[in-house]
């Protein structure tokens, strides 16, 4: 190589090396605003248990009245997994409801309330997956905040289930129950229409009855009972007839036992009344002309044990069926022209129908 030939060569290497650094400096800088552009990647937010499709997800709670403390379990529980719960009153089957909902899942109370239905479908085909029920029958019992608990558990791993080799979330342990509503007393309006029977040869009466009871908070309560004769019984004697009925005034001591959806209820009551005797004979045409009608009043004391069964259609209103057993502290004669018709007394019974007006 000539010594011209030595001299160029360096310049081309500097040249060469000048354009690579040139090149290297241009696609750092448009990396940079390439970089700078591109929107930051969001990590997957884990907190909350379900993805954003997730927490769009229905679950629809077919509930017979706003204030069920039972589903109001099972709302809070469903509501927890960041599910949107809809509220619709029960109307035939359970998953057309859902269907018309467009929900993932519907839940309903068992008739027998021990526990809830569970129905859930193919979020892509939208046919049934699963319907299953929830039941507790320990004797004391169901226990609704674990059927609540269980039911959310059920939509978490058919919903929400965990990825492999990722840990499932840690069970939760079951809330308190709700405390206890306030206890109050009660007062009502009792009214009804019933027999009332006293042995010693006069048919039954019809009485009309009307009674103030009040309820502490226990159940423990008493009442004030007046009954008055509509219709009173008839007693045959030989002269003639006779028509006999009762008033009767007196207080009972009651204690009432309810179901626990309060709509059925159970009264014993043991009580005490003064009973007002009337009688009024009736001569038969063939008698004498000298028997003329008359009427005689005898008065006597009465204690009697009642039972009742009564049904609330609704918090105010009661209807039901009583009965009574008791006696008088005496006969009471029955006399006609001088002679004795017949006695009214000792043993007596009774039985009525009723509706009641209820207030706190």
């Amino acid at each position: 190589m000539t010594r011209a030939r030595r001299r160029a060569w360096p310049g081309r290497i500097g040249s060469r090396r000048g354009l690579v650094l040139v090149t290297v400096v241009e696609i750092a800088l448009l990396s940079a605003e390439v970089g700078a552009a591109a929107p930051p990647r969001r990590s997957p937010d884990l907190s909350s248990g379900a993805s954003e499709p997730q927490a769009r997800r229905r679950v629809l709670l077919l509930v017979d009245g706003p204030r069920d403390p039972f589903m109001a379990r099972v709302q809070a529980e469903v509501a927890s997994l960041g599910l949107q719960v809809v509220l619709r009153a029960p109307f035939g089957p359970i998953e057309t409801s859902a269907r018309a909902e467009h929900a993932v899942a519907a839940i309903r109370v068992l008739p027998s309330r021990n526990g809830v239905e569970v129905w859930m479908a193919d979020e892509t085909s939208g046919r049934s997956l699963l319907r299953q029920a929830i039941v507790d029958e320990t004797p004391g019992g169901p226990n609704q905040n674990l059927i609540a608990l269980q039911t959310a558990e059920l939509l978490r791993t058919s919903l929400f289930p965990h990825r492999p080799g990722e840990a499932p979330p840690a069970l939760r342990t079951p809330p308190p129950p709700p405390p206890a509503p306030s206890a109050t007393s009660e007062s009502g309006l009792v009214t009804g229409v019933g027999l009332l029977y006293g042995a010693g040869g006069a048919g039954p009466a019809w009485q009309a009855a009307i009674s103030f009871q009040h309820f502490w908070a226990r159940g423990l309560g008493f009442s004030l009972n007046l009954g008055v004769p509509i219709d009173r019984g008839a007693m045959t004697a030989r002269e003639g007839t006779a028509e006999v009925g009762a008033i009767l005034a007196g207080a009972e001591v009651l204690a009432r036992f309810r179901s626990e959806r309060r709509r059925l209820f159970l009264i014993t009551g043991l009580g005490a009344a003064f009973a007002s005797v009337w009688a009024t004979g009736h001569p038969i045409p063939e008698a004498s002309a000298q028997l003329v009608s008359h009427s005689s009043n005898t008065s006597t004391g009465v204690g009697y044990a009642r039972i009742t069964l009564g049904f609330k259609p609704s918090s105010w209103l009661g209807l039901g069926v009583s009965g009574l057993a008791g006696a008088t502290s005496g006969k009471v004669h029955v006399r006609f022209a001088g002679s004795e018709a017949g006695d009214w007394g000792v043993l007596i019974v009774g039985a009525n129908l009723f509706g009641e007006v209820d207030w706190n």
